[in-house]
C-alpha cells in the first residue's frame, strides 16, 4: 500500500498517548505514597517494574516527537504551533488550578498563579509543556544536524554523545555527590528527540520480536536490581534510577518506539482518534495531576490496602486520561476555529522529500584513444633473382646388351621298371602245425 502524505504516524500518535497515561500513573504511585510501602520480592515485583515503566513516558514523548517532526521540513508557519502550544498550556492551566480550588481546597493568590504559569508548575506534569515547548524551538536544528551527518556510524556517534551526557548524570553518584553537573539534564529531551529520529531511520534493521525480547530482559533485570538494592534497606530508595532522564528510562522509550514502529500513515478512524487523542495529552496532563489527587481518596473508601488500590489504578488512571483529555479538546476549539480560518497549512509541516541515497561520486573518465600503431618498417627491396644455369643435356643411354639363348633341357632318362616279389614259401606243413599246438596245450587235441 502507498504510504498516505497527508494521513497520520499511527504509531507516533498511539505511544503519545500510552506515555501521558504512563506520566499520571507515575503520579497515581507518588500520591499513593508508593515509596514508603515495604519491599519484598513477592509484593513489590510487578509494582515496581509498572512505577519503572512510568518514569520513561516523558522520553517516551519526546522520542515520538522526534519521530514525526524529523521527516517534516520546516518553515515559518510553525509559530502557530507554539502558540497552539502556549494557548493549551495557559487554558489547562488554569483549569487545574481551578479544579484544584474547589475540588481539594486549594488556596493561593493571583501571584501564585502567575508565577506557576511562568515557572510551569501548576502542576507536577506542567514540566511536560515546557519540554515540549522547548523541543518545538530547537527542532528544526536538531533535525538539520542530523540529517546533515550522511551515514549510520556518525548519527549512532550523535545520539551516544547527547544520550551520555544527559542521561547518565542521574547514575553517576559517588558519596552522595553527583559527578556531572544537574544542567546537564536539559539535554535529555535532545537525547530522546534524536533517538526518535533515529528509530525512524535504522528500527528496521532488527524485527519486532528481538526489540520485544530486550525490552522484557531490561524490565526484568532493572526490576530485579532494584529489589535487589532495596531489599537490604526494606523500602524503595533507588536514587540512581528513579528518574525520568536516567538511561534505563531513555533506553526503555526507545525500545518501545521501535516496537511499534511504523512508516505508513492514514487517515482510518483509529489514526483519526488518537491523533485527537494525542493532541489533547498536554491538558490531559496538566489537569490529570489534579484529578489523580482526587481520585485516591475516592477510591481508598472502597479499596481500603495499598495493593488493591495499585490494581484499581489500572483502570482509574486511563479513566482520568480519556475524561481530562476530552475536556481539553473542547477547550481547544477556539484554537481549531482559528485554523480553519487560516487554513489547513497554517499547522501543518511539510512533508519532507524523501532523502536521495547518496550516488558515488563519478570521476572524469578520459576518453579512449585509439592505440597508436608503429610505424612499419621499410620492407627491402628484394634481391634479383639470379638467371638459372643451363640444364646439361643428358648422355645418352647405352644399348643393352643381347640376352643369350637358354640351353636345351634333356630329355629325361626312362625309369626302371621294379623287379617282381618272389612268392613266400612255406616253411611249415599242417601236420607239423598240428603236433606244435597240441605240445602247447598239453596233449589236448
Amino acid at each position: 500500500m502507498a504510504e498516505n502524505k497527508k494521513g497520520k504516524y499511527f504509531c507516533a500518535d498511539f505511544l503519545a498517548v500510552i506515555g501521558a497515561i504512563l506520566l499520571l500513573g507515575l503520579e497515581y504511585f507518588k500520591t499513593l505514597g508508593f515509596m514508603e510501602m515495604p519491599v519484598t520480592w513477592e509484593k513489590s515485583f510487578f509494582p515496581v517494574m509498572g512505577r519503572w515503566f512510568c518514569l520513561s513516558g516523558a522520553m517516551l514523548m519526546a522520542a515520538c516527537m522526534g519521530y514525526v517532526l524529523s521527516s517534516k521540513r520546516f518553515s515559518g508557519k510553525m509559530i502557530h504551533q507554539i502558540i497552539r502550544l502556549l494557548y493549551i498550556y495557559f487554558i489547562s492551566s488554569l483549569l487545574a488550578m481551578l479544579a484544584g480550588r474547589i475540588i481539594l481546597q486549594e488556596v493561593f493568590t493571583a501571584e501564585d498563579v502567575f508565577n506557576a504559569l511562568i515557572d510551569f508548575t501548576a502542576t507536577d506534569t506542567a514540566r511536560i509543556a515546557g519540554m515540549y515547548l522547548l523541543l518545538l524551538l530547537f527542532a528544526p536544528f536538531l533535525s538539520a544536524a542530523f540529517h546533515d551527518l550522511h551515514n549510520f556510524q556518525a548519527r549512532l556517534i550523535f545520539l551516544v554523545i547527547t544520550a551520555g551526557i544527559s542521561t547518565l548524570q542521574p547514575m553517576l553518584i559517588i558519596s552522595g555527590k553527583y559527578l556531572l553537573p544537574e544542567w546537564c539534564k536539559i539535554f535529555a529531551p535532545f537525547a530522546a528527540f534524536i533517538g526518535g529520529a533515529f528509530v525512524r531511520k535504522y528500527a528496521d534493521r532488527m524485527s519486532r520480536i528481538s526489540y520485544g525480547i530486550l525490552l522484557i530482559l531490561l524490565c526484568g533485570l532493572q526490576t530485579a536490581a532494584i529489589i535487589y538494592i532495596c531489599s537490604e534497606r526494606g523500602e524503595l530508595y533507588y536514587p540512581q534510577f528513579d528518574s525520568m532522564v536516567s538511561f534505563p528510562s531513555f533506553l526503555t522509550a526507545l525500545l518501545t518506539l521501535s516496537l511499534f514502529h511504523s512508516r505508513k500513515k492514514g487517515d482510518s478512524p483509529a489514526n483519526q482518534f488518537f491523533a485527537y487523542a494525542s493532541g489533547g495529552t498536554i491538558a490531559a496532563l496538566i489537569i490529570g495531576d489534579k484529578m489523580v489527587d482526587f481520585a485516591i481518596p475516592a477510591l481508598s473508601e472502597y479499596f481500603p490496602s495499598q495493593e488493591k488500590l495499585l490494581v484499581a489504578g489500572i483502570i482509574a488512571v486511563p479513566v482520568i486520561f480519556i475524561v481530562c483529555c476530552v475536556v481539553g479538546i473542547f477547550a481547544q476549539m477556539p484554537v481549531f476555529l482559528f485554523r480553519s480560518f487560516f487554513g489547513e497549512d497554517a499547522y501543518e509541516y511539510v512533508e519532507e522529500e524523501p532523502e536521495p541515497k547518496p550516488q558515488p561520486e563519478k570521476k572524469p573518465v578520459a576518453k579512449k584513444l585509439p592505440p597508436i600503431e608503429p610505424e612499419p618498417e621499410p620492407v627491402p627491396k628484394p634481391e634479383p633473382i639470379p638467371e638459372p644455369e643451363p640444364i646439361p643435356e643428358p648422355e645418352p643411354i647405352p644399348e643393352p646388351e643381347p640376352v643369350p639363348k637358354p640351353e636345351p633341357i634333356p630329355e629325361p632318362k626312362p625309369v626302371p621298371k621294379p623287379e617282381p616279389v618272389p612268392k613266400h614259401e612255406e616253411k611249415y606243413n599242417s601236420a607239423e602245425i598240428d603236433d606244435l599246438i597240441a605240445k602247447i596245450t598239453g596233449g589236448e587235441s
